[in-house]
């Protein structure tokens, strides 16, 4: 385990440091952030004897807490980092929330149902999908909602394909759906091309920014190949590459994988623009001098990607 060779080699008391050093904050946060800072030396002190597996488990869950908030922290420096500002050459998009979104709960089942050759009556169907969807499906469940030891799997669900298969099975079972044989379809129908809905706005905005000699690049927080979605929707002949966590060994909002994106798209940070939907993930790259546009939910449409077009193309070139 990648946490028990930290904790036997010192490298864990010092990332510790790191996370837990003092700020300007209140007495109640300072009171917080030394529980915080005294339960993860403990963890550290079981990790270096012979933990259990349940103990691994236990302190996995916990890291990938401080984990988090270790990003939340490098996020909110990233406003210091020096910034070089020049011609967009690249942008990189987001997946989830930002180019596409995943199809309602009552479609998700009914399409999988039926690709399982599972005929059960509409009705019953949407009842089953209220249930599906109260347990956290088709897109799975955020991890506050979550268990020490299942979030433990689940922070490992975006690096490693198995574990992402093994968290939606699981979910799977707690939602108590009746259809055993359909489980293989109902995970399948969340890796289709049928399951995702692509933003018009979006597809619109990648054409023209194409158009314009911008190269795109998609970077996504996923634990599947997302290249054939893109590829079925017509999307793969205007993207120049896709990174994804699962392959590079790196979530955002970790600097890597934006890096990596950039050397892929044989750019430098501070020509590219990052878009997306999730400001504590998709600002890392602010840390390389790469500026960020967080997209509102709402206005829809257009208007939602304007500041793109703007933000890459310029306030004339945009508006045309």
């Amino acid at each position: 385990m990648i946490l028990i060779d930290r904790a036997r080699s010192g490298v864990g008391p010092v990332r510790l440091h790191r996370l837990f050093r003092e700020n300007d904050v209140d007495g109640a946060a300072m009171q917080r952030l030394d529980t915080e800072r005294q339960d993860a030396e403990a963890d550290m002190t079981l990790l270096r004897c012979s933990p259990t597996g349940t103990d691994v488990a236990q302190v996995t869950a916990r890291y990938a807490y401080v984990h988090a908030l270790a990003a939340r922290e490098i996020t909110a420096e990233s406003a210091f980092a020096p910034a070089r500002p020049g011609p967009v050459e690249a942008v990189l998009l987001d997946w989830a929330g930002t180019m596409a979104h995943l199809e309602s709960a009552e479609e998700w089942l009914s399409g999988a149902l039926d690709a399982a050759g599972i005929p059960v009556p509409a009705q019953d169907r949407r009842a089953w999908a209220r249930q599906a969807e109260a347990a956290g499906l088709p897109g799975g469940r955020r991890p506050a909602d979550l268990s020490p030891h299942s979030l433990a799997a689940w922070w490992r669900q975006q690096l490693d394909p198995k574990a992402h298969r093994d968290v939606y099975h699981r979910l799977l079972d707690e939602a108590g759906l009746p259809w055993p044989d359909a489980a293989g379809a109902l995970y399948r129908r969340t890796m289709s091309a049928e399951g995702w809905r692509i933003d018009p706005a979006a597809r619109r905005a990648i054409v023209r920014l194409c158009r314009a000699g911008i190269r795109i690049g998609v970077v996504s927080n996923i634990g599947w190949d997302l290249r054939p979605i893109l590829r079925q929707h017509d999307l793969l002949r205007w993207v120049s590459d896709c990174v994804m966590s699962y392959d590079v060994a790196a979530r955002k909002p970790s600097p890597v994988i934006f890096q990596t994106a950039c050397q892929r798209l044989g750019v430098q940070p501070h020509h590219t623009l990052m878009v997306g939907d999730n400001p504590e993930a998709d600002r890392g790259g602010e840390a390389l001098g790469m500026r960020t546009i967080i997209l509102p939910s709402a206005p829809s449409g257009d208007e939602r990607w304007q500041p793109v077009l703007t933000a890459a193309l310029g306030p004339s070139s945009a508006s045309n």
